[in-house]
Parts: structure tokens; sequence; C-alpha cells
């Protein structure tokens, strides 16, 4: 054992904390204080390093190749005892398509995560609508009243940039309960430009209660359609190819609307947003609300409907249930990666897992190991200049930009690129 006592400030050897190595290992604290303690007895060959005569793991190769050596043979010791078997209840098959619960399998097995749109159907949907009652009446701004505020700063803007003798279609992607875009929705009916508003979104019981709310403001003025389509992944220029049929002075703008960060969620960002510009025509705009990164957005993890939820009483809970995951088989982690600019929500297995999926042709087993986290959340950082380089790298034209006061939230209005 080769035992490092530097000072932190006189040498550019760095350490892992406890909670790091566990983190990046997928491991309990106790194990890399079991790993300290065999060091320390000559036992194991780490290189340790004392800071305030504290031990701690050295971040160096070799004990790189140590700890995926003890990682492994951990593993396989918990393989030969087996796992704790469960099966989604029935709901979750008739919950989910054959082609989504595909997919749900792949990500758990390739990128250890359930998508978070999956958590917005059937209660889920009732869920976030209750979550967004409870942000619009908040005194404090949140990322809902903050979109609003912005939009209705910049009505007078976006007239201004699509004209006066245009028909406009509103073409709002996750449009959540609905809520947000209503102002939107009034003024170009006031104006008598509103031809359609389509939603589109992965979950059906969404689109179902953005129609209600819509119903319930403007009742027969606004024709609202629904539809069920992936648009992080998938084109949807096919709903309003009948619109360009005649001269092109008459053909409507499409204002794209992507509300409160949405995109943020996405694992890829930018595939989205390349999926969206290549729906978008030479004369659409895409209007886009974000919360940028601040201290306290990087802190802040409002997701419940209570002022003080519990972990397990968040949106994605819905998932696990289906799943067939009990409460007590996971723990809820919650953090901020400085190195990723993003905030996290994991659930970490506090047993060894099996889940066994019934499939038209067989059943398909996936296993979630003991402290390895499955990611339920994240919420990608971006300041100011962050979102005018990502949207600039997917082809997109920034024609105006605002924020709030508070500096928080960003509205953006951009064109396609073309003739480059």
């Amino acid at each position: 054992m080769y035992l490092a006592e530097l000072n932190r400030k006189e040498t550019e050897v760095k350490y892992y904390r406890n909670t790091e190595l566990a983190r990046l290992y997928h491991v309990s604290e106790k194990s890399v204080r079991n790993w300290i303690e065999a060091t320390e007895q000559k036992r194991l060959n780490l290189q340790l390093y004392i800071e305030n005569g504290k031990p701690f793991v050295a971040n160096t190769p070799q004990n790189g190749l140590i700890i995926e050596q003890l990682v492994e043979k951990g593993r396989k010791y918990k393989n030969s005892r087996g796992f704790k078997v469960i099966s989604p209840i029935p709901k979750f098959y008739e919950t989910y398509s054959a082609k989504q619960i595909l997919d749900i399998i792949s990500n758990l097995t390739i990128h250890k995560e359930i998508p978070l749109q999956y958590s917005y159907v059937d209660g889920g949907a009732d869920y976030w609508d209750k979550y967004a009652e409870r942000l619009m009446h908040e005194e404090a701004p949140n990322v809902l009243t903050s979109t609003i505020d912005l939009l209705d700063a910049r009505l007078h803007d976006l007239s201004k940039i699509i004209g006066s003798d245009k028909q406009v279609n509103i073409i709002d992607l996750g449009p959540g309960n609905g809520k947000p875009i209503q102002h939107l929705l009034n003024h170009f009916l006031n104006t008598d430009q509103l031809k359609r508003y389509i939603a589109i979104d992965i979950s059906k019981e969404m689109l179902q209660i953005t129609e209600n709310h819509t119903k319930e403001l403007f009742g027969d003025r606004v024709n609202f359609e629904g539809y069920v389509r992936d648009f992080s992944k998938e084109h949807f220029d096919d709903l309003f190819a009948e619109d360009y049929a005649g001269d092109d002075d008459n053909i409507p703008i499409n204002l794209v609307v992507l509300l409160s960060g949405t995109i943020c969620n996405f694992r890829s960002p930018s595939q989205a947003l390349k999926a969206i510009n290549s729906s978008l025509g030479i004369n659409d705009l895409f209007l886009y609300t974000t919360k940028l990164d601040t201290p306290n957005s990087r802190r802040y993890f409002d997701l419940g409907i209570e002022s003080t939820p519990r972990p397990a009483d968040f949106l994605f809970k819905l998932a696990l249930d289906l799943l067939n995951i009990d409460e007590s088989l996971y723990e809820i982690d919650q953090f901020f990666d400085e190195t990723k600019r993003a905030r996290f929500i994991s659930m970490r297995p506090t047993v060894d897992l099996a889940i066994e999926f019934k499939l038209a042709h067989g059943t398909r087993r996936v296993t979630l190991h003991k402290n390895e986290p499955i990611l339920l959340w994240r919420y990608w950082h971006y300041d100011t200049l962050g979102v005018i380089n990502e949207f600039d790298a997917t082809d997109f034209d920034l024609i105006h930009a605002t924020k709030t006061n508070d500096q928080e939230y960003l509205l953006s209005i951009s064109r396609i690129k073309y003739g480059q």
C-alpha cells in the first residue's frame, strides 16, 4: 500500500469523497468504507489520500482497475445468491403499447433509464394537471407562471413578426394541461388569425386533459386536434400538409410551441431539436421557453403536487408502480452533476431485481443491480449562450429572445436556417 499524505494545496493529486465513489461505481458507501479499511489493514493495495486526518480513495488509474475488479467480484457474488424476481402488473400491459414496452425494456437495458414521457400516461396525466394547477396559484415565480408572463409580454412582437394578414396554426408540443398557451390562443382568435390548434403528445390521457381545458375556456371557438406522437423522434409536418395546397399567400404560418424547458428532460436535446426543425417550413416559427441555469435552479427539485412532497410522491412513481417495484425495494437520489450541468433523480434498488416482461413471443428478463441507479428524471442546464448555441447547432436561426426580470427564464423565437 502506498499512502499519499499530501496537502491538497500543494499537489494536484485528487481523491473521491465516499459518496462520489459510491455513485460512480453504483455501490454503497459502506462498501467504500470497507475498501478503505481493508487498505489500511494491508488487505487491499489501493492508494489513499489523507484529508484532515481522514482517508479517502485517491483518483488514480491503478485504483480504477482495482475498484472495477472489486465491483465485478461483488456482482458475481450477488448473482450467485439470485434475484428478487418481479413482474409488471396487468395494468402495465394495458397502459403501454407493444412498441412502448420494447422501448422501456431497451432503455432499462442500455441506458439504465425509464424515459420520463412514460410517466404521463393514465394517472400520471392527472398528477401533472394537479401539479400545474398548484404552480398556477403560487405567488413566487415558477416555470409555469413565468412562461405565461413571457408569452403575454411578447404577444405584440410575435404579431409583428407574423404579420396581420396571415392565418396561424398553433402546434403545441407536449401541451401539459393546455393552460400555458390559452392567452396565445385567445390573442389569435381576437385577431381572426387562428386557423388550427394542434396538440402533440406521447400520452393520449394528457391530450384529453388539454382538450377538456381548451373546451372549457373556448367552447367551439377553437377546434382542438390531438395527436399521439413522440415529437422528440418523429416528424409532424404531415399533420398540416393539406394547408400547403393553393398559392403561397394563403399558406398559414405554423407557430410551433415548446414551453417550460421540456426539451431539457430528453436524453438528447439536439436530437429532439433536429426532429422539430425537420418538420418546419421556411416561414414557420418555433417558440421556446425554458428555465436558465442559476444557483437557485441547480438545487430546485419541486415536482410534487404538495409544496413539500416526499420523493416517492413524484410523478415518475407511476411507472415504478406499473413495473411492480415496491417502495420498499428502492431509494430515491437527487443531485446536481457539476460536470454534466444537469439535475438528476434516480431510483436506486436496495436489492438485486429481475423484472420479467411478458412479450408476444415469450418473456424477457431485465436485471437491475443493487445500488445501480436507474434514471427517472433529468434536466439539462443551459445559460442563455448555451441555448443560443444549441439552437444554432441544430439549424435554427434565432430572431428574438427575451428574459424575465429575475433573469431566470428565457423565451426565444426562431426560424429554420435555409439557403446555406
